[in-house]
Order: structure tokens, then sequence, then C-alpha cells
């Protein structure tokens, strides 16, 4: 038979259609755990507390800062476990049940504490849920990176994760507009915290209902086939040394952070260039923007989502992944223009641009670390899916951290204050829609360089595999 009639992923790499869902459902708790937070942090402690950008910057800087501690020491220690029941699954399933007890504790903090008082509980309470969190994230990650030897299953399948993400995503973009309904008002006023309290039991629900299913119906592939369970442990020091001297690794890296530094501050500028600038400070109509910017944001996803999963089995992981990062630098670099009070509908252009980069975006890269491992294994003979997840989370959110860190200072150097009138409060915003521009489009620009060094393709992944396959057998 010709190359051209044998399918494109053979009968025994593929992942039964039940473990894809399952896994990929589960996705939904990645995305709700970290990104509510982050989607209103700002609206709750700032625009409503009226806490400074620095001290916003804080919280989420410090929980950001735990967790990314807390991920390489669970990816090490999950790594080593060898248990009847596997490496990851014992961990997913404990997790997902601590997770989902501790993340409503965020957000019950008592309404008469002082602003100094609220930031100490948020981030006391924020480090023991992401502790739990943690126990289940890592684990989590890296069953993606055993579930299948196939370079372009591993695509599909992050592709069905990529989808669930997309639509819990929906409701990150819907907890500002939920958070203001009258049922949760506060002597007749909208209280975004009083509704994030109650939309905390929602998510707390969420977590213990989707989090364990990988734990109930995945199955780890290496570790069943022995290649993980007969390995010997590795010391914490020398699993992360090995791991950040993978040069591909560390290119991947790289790239995300510069690419999600500049997402992060693109996102901090965009809610006050949109909430004041082009709305006018009118809380109830920007959340409202931000609702159909997040339909818009979604539905785009979801398409291209599809589009970007079958590219890239013609194209490579590679080119759809610049193609992604275009797609995103292209809409920032519009927004002096899109972000306007003469037509805010336009905003939502951005939105839809944004939507499709991320598609990309997101189903790429998980899709290519897993890629990295394979070469890792090569060079070093050992599978440690762990010690990759966990560092590259730690990466994600650093670049987080960076971020905010930046945002909060600047955002307080525009000289924007919720009181400023006339011509200061149009100077303040001028440089918020500079920044808006300038400085992401600068980490954008200097990530679609570094991916050009990426040494990763379908043709040297298939070498890798047959040198793999020879050496300790297929799985």
């Amino acid at each position: 038979m010709s190359d051209q009639n044998q399918p494109l992923v053979a009968a025994e790499d593929r992942v039964p259609f039940w473990q894809k869902m399952a896994y990929g459902s589960a996705g939904t708790v990645d995305i709700l755990a970290v990104w509510v937070m982050v989607s209103i942090a700002y609206q709750v402690f700032q625009m409503e507390l009226k806490m400074s950008f620095n001290q916003v910057a804080l919280i989420l800087m410090s929980l950001r800062l735990w967790d990314g501690i807390a991920d390489p020491v669970m990816g090490w220690i999950s790594d080593n476990t060898r248990s009847r029941w596997g490496r990851r699954r014992p961990y997913i399933f404990v997790g997902a049940i601590l997770s989902a007890l501790t993340y409503p504790l965020i957000w019950w903090f008592p309404r008469e504490l002082t602003q100094t008082q609220t930031m100490g509980w948020v981030i006391g309470f924020g480090i023991i849920f992401y502790t739990c969190f943690t126990i289940w994230a890592m684990p989590f990650q890296s069953l993606l990176m055993e579930m299948t030897p196939d370079y372009n299953e591993r695509t599909r399948t992050a592709s069905v994760r990529g989808i669930f993400q997309t639509l819990a995503g929906l409701f990150n973009g819907l907890c500002w507009k939920l958070s203001l309904l009258p049922v949760f008002y506060v002597a007749g006023e909208a209280s975004p915290i009083n509704g994030m309290r109650y939309i905390s039991l929602g998510i707390a629900v969420t977590i213990l209902l989707l989090g364990p299913l990988p734990a109930l119906f995945v199955k780890e592939r290496y570790y069943e086939s022995a290649i993980s369970r007969s390995q010997e442990k590795i010391s914490l020091f020398k699993s992360l040394k090995e791991t950040l001297s993978c040069k591909a690794f560390v290119i991947l890296c790289v790239f995300t952070m510069l690419f999600l530094l500049g997402s992060s501050i693109f996102d901090s500028y965009g809610r006050y260039v949109g909430t004041y600038y082009v709305l006018g400070g009118d809380w109830d109509t920007a959340a409202t923007f931000v609702f159909w910017g997040t339909i818009i944001y979604t539905i785009t996803s979801l398409i291209m989502i599809q589009v970007f999963k079958h590219l890239s089995e013609k194209i490579g992981k590679n080119k759809c992944l610049f193609i992604s990062l275009a797609l995103v630098l292209f809409s920032v670099s519009i927004t002096w223009w899109t972000n306007t009070p003469n037509n805010p509908y336009l905003m939502l252009l951005n939105s839809m641009f944004v939507g499709a980069g991320y598609a990309g975006l997101w189903l790429m890269i998980p899709s290519m670390q897993v890629d990295v491992v394979d070469l890792d294994e090569l060079h070093t003979g050992e599978r440690r899916e762990g010690s990759f997840a966990s560092i590259f989370s730690w990466v994600l959110k650093l670049s987080f951290c960076l971020g905010f860190m930046i945002s909060g200072p600047l955002l307080q150097m525009t000289g924007f204050t919720d009181e400023l009138q006339g011509a200061a409060l149009e100077r303040a915003l001028t440089n918020m829609r500079v920044g808006y521009i300038v400085l992401p489009v600068s980490a954008l620009a200097i990530a679609a360089v570094i991916l050009k060094f990426f040494p990763l393709n379908a043709k040297r992944l298939d070498e890798i595999r047959g040198q793999l396959e020879e050496r300790r057998g297929k799985v």
C-alpha cells in the first residue's frame, strides 16, 4: 500500500473517544481555577474596593509566584510516584476534591476588613487553594504527554481539551456581567464582590464533578507499558537541570513567556481603555461589551481550533503557531482605531482576531510540549512529563507575574484615577492607549523571532520516534 493510502494516525496510536472526552472536559477546571481570578480581579478589588493598581497586581503576582514554586515540586513528586493506580491518577482524584473545597474561601472575606486585611485574606486562602490545585493540575497536564506517541494524534487530543477550555473561557468573560446581576445587589447597588461569592460556589461544584474524570477514565500509556514504571527515580534538582538543558524546550518557554507577557499587559490595559476611554466609565455597559466580546472570542476560537487542527497536519505545528501569533499581533496593532468612543462596537473586532490567534496558540503549544518530551527521552532515556509540565506551568505563571507586576505600576504611571476629569483624564487615557499598543507589540514581535529557532517538526519527530522504539520498543 502506498504512503498516500496509509491512515494519518495508526489505529494503535489513537486515543479512544471517551478518554479524550474525559480528559478534555477536565480542562474546564484548569481554566476556571486560574483565569476567573485574573478576569475579575481588577473589577472587584480596584473598581469596587478602590485598591490601588499596585495592590491588585501584588495579589495576582503573589498567587502566581506561589504556585510557580509549588508546581516543579509537584511535577517531580508525580514523576517519581509508583503505585498500582499510576503516577498521575491518584493525585488528580484527590487534588480535585481538595480544590473544590478550598476555592470559595478566597472570595468569602468579611466586608468590614480593611484593604490590607482583605489583601491578606485573599493571598492567604489563595495560597491554600493553589497548593491544592497544584496537586491536581501538574499530574493533569502531564497526562496529556502520556496518551499517545503520535505527532498528529497529540494535536487532535489537545484540540478536544481546547474546545472545553474555550467554552470555560466563555464563562470567564461572563463573570463580571453575572456578578452585577440584581440578585447579588448589596443595599440596592451592584456588587461584583458579593456576586463572586456565590459564583465561586458554582465553580467549586464544577471542579468536583469534572476534576476527577481523568483519574477515573484515562490510561497512563507509558506507565502501563512499564517504560515509566521501571525507570529509576531522579532527584528534584537533577530533574530540573536536565529539563532546562533541553534547548527546544527553552525556546518554547521563552516564546510562550513573551507571548503571554504581551497578552497580559494587553488585557490589563484593555480593561481600562475599554471601560473608561471608550465607554466613559459605565460599568454595566462595559460588562455587556465584555460579554459580547467573549461570545465572539469563543465562537471564533471554536471554529479556528478545527481549522488549526487540520492545518497543522498539512503545514506543521510551527507554521500554525506563527499564524496564531500574527493574528494576535494584528489585533493589538489596530487597537488605536478600533477602541474609539465614536464606534464602541469596533472593539469586537479585536475579540475576533484574538480568539482566532489564541485558538492556535493553546492548541499548538501543548502538543509541541509533548514532542519536546520525546526529544528529551532520546537524550536522557527518561520519561519526565511531570518535570516538563511543571516547569512550563511555572513559565506561564512567571509570564503573568511579570505582566501584572509591570501593568500595575505602568497603569499607575499613566496618572489615571476614578476621580480625574477634563484634560487630566484625557491625558491619562491617552497614556493608557499608547501603552496598550507599544508594550504588547514589542513582546509579540520578539516572540515571532524566537519561534524561528524551534528545531522540531513532523519529519524530525518521526525520526525520533523510530529511534526510541528501536531502543525500548513501542508503547
